[in-house]
């Protein structure tokens, strides 16, 4: 693949090379594509967004000095066209561009179920709290409640000591009146 993703277009050499031609191995423009797919001899190249480029050197197989364009699928190499009539002569083979895309969409789904996953826990996590504050509240109500109870029967024990110790003093008090008239 192309050793960088971010390159200039080759023919224009003016707008960012935001599209590769595998067959040319160049980056073009949007405009200098559709005109690259005008003409005869590269109407059928193939085009894929620089982006997607695998920012590493060109590998070319070691025997046929061919850029590695396939991948072996019963050996799980990666080959050239010319190796397919050699030694993986027989051999199931698919595009590395389209293994890659493969793996891209694999990864892609792997990490949407991830975040969905994520997200589900998220909520999991979001509702246990609203739960537990709603058991807090409850607690502190109940607290509250008890606390309400015991004040009103403190008071209510209050009062009526007061009131005995009216009564009590009132009586007292009529015995010494009584004593001191007498």
């Amino acid at each position: 693949m192309a050793q960088a993703a971010s390159k200039t277009c080759e023919v224009c050499v003016s707008a960012p090379g935001s599209q590769y031609c595998i067959d040319c191995e160049e980056f073009n423009c949007e405009n200098c594509k559709l005109l690259h797919n005008r003409q005869k001899l590269s109407r059928n190249h193939q085009f894929q967004k620089s982006s997607d480029l695998i920012p590493e050197g060109k590998s070319r197989c070691t025997e046929h000095k061919e850029e590695f364009t396939l991948i072996c699928n019963t050996c799980n190499a990666q080959i050239c066209p010319s190796c397919v009539t050699g030694k993986h002569n027989g051999h199931t083979f698919s595009k590395i561009v389209d293994v890659i895309a493969q793996l891209r969409g694999d990864n892609e789904t792997k990490m949407r179920a991830k975040t969905h996953e994520a997200n589900q826990n998220i909520n999991k996590i979001e509702e246990s709290l609203i739960s537990f504050d709603n058991s807090v509240e409850s607690v502190i109500k109940s607290i509250n409640d008890e606390s309400k109870m015991i004040k009103r029967m403190i008071d209510t024990s209050v009062a009526q000591m007061i009131a005995l110790v009216k009564e009590q003093s009132k009586k007292e008090k009529d015995k010494l009146m009584n004593m001191s008239h007498a």
